[in-house]
């Protein structure tokens, strides 16, 4: 790249451009070369001094400045933002004070490269300008490279003042009321943090203590839950770990005070864990390594919010710590077994570290370093460690000498036979060990044996083997989602033979569902069980999946508790839409309306991709029909127009016949009540729904204008009409009102409803006028 320092001096996207190319010569990714990073940074030092550039936007200048950083001259980024820093901010002057913000920050940031006392002497002006900006401006992101930086400089006193002042700019804006008691707290602990770092361990235990006092005295108008208490603990346990039971007791009588209705037992359970990680790791802190690694194994369960098995990770440690390498070895070998996030990866270093043939555990040890090879998941986690020093095979015939039939050995080839489509290899492999054991068998091992055996035996010879247990929650919900599935289940048969059918599939998968949903309840009843037991999302899919099946088998009253059980654990859409079908199964018009609303509400708040008002709404509209409540199918009427008015132009060309169909079922029903409202609208979209073609959406249309005496003679045309376009959409699958028998059958009925209509008016016409028609003007 050739950048003479007499040329043009660069901004907008010539200057962007001009940046990307300097970034790519910084990179390393570029195997092909062997330049080393030293040399990379020398040239674009040498490229930047080259060039000129004139930023007229803060982004552009904020872009240049850092990038000066990144080559590590902060000296000449400082003196790049000084040169135009007065022309940029004089560039937007509506901007100006955000701009300034940031230039500020900028300023700090790159003087603490150089001169930190310069720096540190801005820090307060710069935190008076952060408290100054408008409350449109969402200065968080802001406030956080603050403290970053007042942290780095070691300016503590002034990081104080900074924490009061982004607490008085959070009191003013009205948005944050509800959470005044919680930002109090969050604040104290910052500064407990800040008292920590200087070295005053009494005035941080002062803070965290006045931290847990602002939740616990909390008002009624305060939004305060247990997560924001355990950001609490999880803040102040580093600071003030002897705080910790007196945090874990005020957070339990808050909650006991303000929480309706009370807590699942299941959610109860999965908070029991997080607390004694707590209890745990509060242990290790004060130096009770006994007391940690025993509370370890009581908070060792997989969590939904867990990123990955950090915890698992740190039982190792106490594990090793404490001389229980017996424990530590099993600990390691499950962490891999199962390939978890974290734990694995420090079970595998654990194994690298102490392997040796005639080592204690030298087998667990050597089964480790095997499975690191073979499994793909355990190859991901390890991409950034050393592998072992011998291939997997070496570490197999280890074992297999001291254990001709080890059944854990037996796993894992059996698995790579699978994975390999080698079933009939697998197939004896897996047998002895997924059907052996099943504290060994997570989803994937199932699944692979099922279809081992599918592909391999006849199918009744499959069927008639001993039924090959889940002896966890999440495995048993995760085989049965293979089961079910025959795109999923097809690939790992390996091709060759047909998937048996949905109804051979369906006991298997409605008894995997069965046996994990007790898996789960056991869990949180007692506390006790395998490792993902405890997440509760997994075990509200496992109630929405089961739920279903439920539903389907006409066992309404099981299935909605299946879905009230998942609403009460981990929320999500699909369990109201559950209990709306369940109240439509058993006919519960009330139920219907209710459930409905509720399904509504929800997906409007927390959004729902597979939300379809057309095919749950002409059925409210009936509900509300039956029960003489007619008027409120105007409110799912606005529902409906505001459904489709937020699709974008092409998912409003896809649902129009949906929207045009559901429309004219909801104006059918609600032509009973208020026909006045009514006839404008059918009159507004006629032409389309006749256009359409379409037999359904055109005779519900026809129905609605039996409303109208006068009108019978076109509804019943209409209706005569829609029958010729039977057929026409056999093939295609709609929301509401496909073209099939059914359809055909209600066609005719319609019909001849309407037909009798207009005989019954033209025969009391004539009776009560002398053959003249009641409702013309004569």
């Amino acid at each position: 790249m050739n950048s003479p320092r007499d040329a043009a001096a660069l901004q907008g996207d010539a200057l962007h451009a001009f940046l990307n190319q300097a970034h790519e010569l910084l990179s390393d990714d570029d195997s092909s070369t062997s330049i080393a990073h030293a040399d990379r940074v020398a040239a674009a030092v040498e490229l930047m001094n080259q060039q000129q550039f004139a930023p007229t936007s803060v982004t552009e200048l904020e872009r240049v400045h850092d990038f000066w950083l990144l080559l590590d001259q902060p000296a000449t980024a400082n003196a790049f933002l000084q040169t135009h820093r007065q022309a940029v901010l004089q560039a937007d002057p509506h901007q100006s004070a955000e701009a300034a913000a940031r230039i500020a920050l900028s300023d700090i940031q790159s003087r603490l490269g150089f001169e930190p006392s310069s720096a540190v002497a801005l820090l307060l002006p710069a935190a008076q300008t952060l408290a100054a900006l408008p409350e449109d401006v969402d200065a968080d992101g802001y406030w956080h490279g603050w403290h970053w930086m007042a942290d780095k400089a070691q300016a503590w006193e002034i990081a104080a003042q900074g924490v009061d002042l982004q607490r008085a700019q959070e009191r003013a804006n009205s948005d944050n009321e509800d959470r005044a008691a919680y930002l109090d707290a969050m604040a104290c602990v910052h500064k407990a943090e800040l008292d920590q770092r200087r070295g005053d361990s009494g005035a941080a235990t002062r803070q965290v203590q006045a931290a847990i006092e602002a939740l616990r005295s909390a008002g009624a108008d305060q939004s305060v839950d247990f997560d924001q208490w355990m950001e609490l603990a999880n803040r102040a346990l580093p600071v003030a770990s002897a705080s910790l039971p007196a945090l874990l007791m005020a957070c339990e009588q808050q909650l006991a005070r303000t929480e309706q209705p009370a807590p699942s037992q299941a959610v109860q359970m999965h908070r029991k864990v997080r607390i004694v990680r707590l209890q745990a790791q509060a242990c290790a802190q004060a130096g009770q390594l006994e007391a940690a690694v025993q509370l370890a194994a009581q908070g060792h369960f997989g969590l939904t919010d867990d990123d990955g098995d950090s915890f698992g990770a740190q039982r190792l440690e106490w594990l090793v710590q404490a001389g229980q390498l017996d424990e530590a070895a099993a600990v390691a070998l499950e962490s891999v077994l199962h390939a978890r996030p974290g734990s694995a990866v420090r079970g595998y270093q654990l194994a690298l570290q102490q392997f040796a043939p005639d080592a204690p555990h030298a087998d667990t040890w050597a089964l480790i370093l095997a499975m690191a090879q073979e499994d793909e998941d355990m190859r991901y986690l390890l991409a950034q460690e050393i592998m072992p020093p011998q291939p997997a095979d070496y570490y197999l015939d280890l074992v297999r000498a001291r254990d001709p039939h080890n059944d854990l050995v037996a796993m894992i080839v059996g698995l790579r036979h699978a994975r390999k489509r080698q079933l009939d290899k697998a197939l004896p492999l897996l047998e002895q060990s997924v059907g052996r054991h099943p504290e060994w068998s997570n989803s994937d091992a199932l699944s692979r044996l099922w279809a081992a055996r599918f592909a391999v035996l006849p199918l009744e010879e499959a069927l008639a083997r001993p039924f090959p247990a889940a002896h966890g929650g999440h495995w048993g919900y995760g085989a049965g989602v293979v089961l079910d599935d025959e795109d999923d289940l097809a690939p790992l048969m390996g091709g060759k033979k047909k998937v048996p059918s949905d109804e051979v599939r369906e006991p298997l998968v409605l008894r995997y569902y069965e046996e994990a949903l007790a898996r789960f309840e056991h869990f949180w009843a007692t506390g006790q069980g395998r490792f993902k037991d405890a997440d509760l999302h997994v075990y509200s899919m496992l109630c929405n999946n089961l739920g279903i099946k439920y539903r389907f088998l006409d066992r309404y009253d099981e299935s909605e508790t299946l879905h009230r059980k998942g609403l009460a654990s981990s929320p999500f859409s699909e369990h109201h839409e559950g209990l709306w079908w369940a109240a439509n199964g058993r006919g519960d018009d009330a139920g219907i309306v209710a459930e409905a609303e509720q399904l509504w509400h929800f997906a409007e708040q927390h959004g729902f991709s597979r939300h379809e008002p057309p095919r749950y709404f002409p059925t409210v509209a009936l509900a509300l029909y039956k029960l003489d409540r007619g008027d409120e199918i105007s409110i799912w009427l606005e529902r409906l127009d505001s459904w489709y008015a937020e699709l974008d132009e092409d998912e409003q060309k896809q649902e129009r016949r949906d929207y045009l169909a559901a429309m004219m079922s909801l104006l059918d029903f609600f032509s009973v009540f208020r026909p006045e409202q009514v006839l404008p609208r059918l009159r507004a979209h006629q032409d389309e729904v006749r256009a359409l073609q379409d037999s359904y959406p055109l005779r519900r249309l026809a129905c609605a204008l039996e409303a109208w005496p006068e009108l019978l003679e076109e509804s019943v045309a209409l209706h005569r009409e829609s029958a010729t376009y039977l057929g026409r959409h056999s093939k295609k699958r709609f929301a509401l009102g496909n073209d099939n028998e059914a359809e055909a059958q209600m066609s005719a009925e319609g019909l001849a409803s309407a037909e009798r209509k207009l005989a019954e008016r033209d025969q009391n016409a004539a009776a009560a006028s002398g053959r003249k028609p009641w409702w013309k003007f004569w």
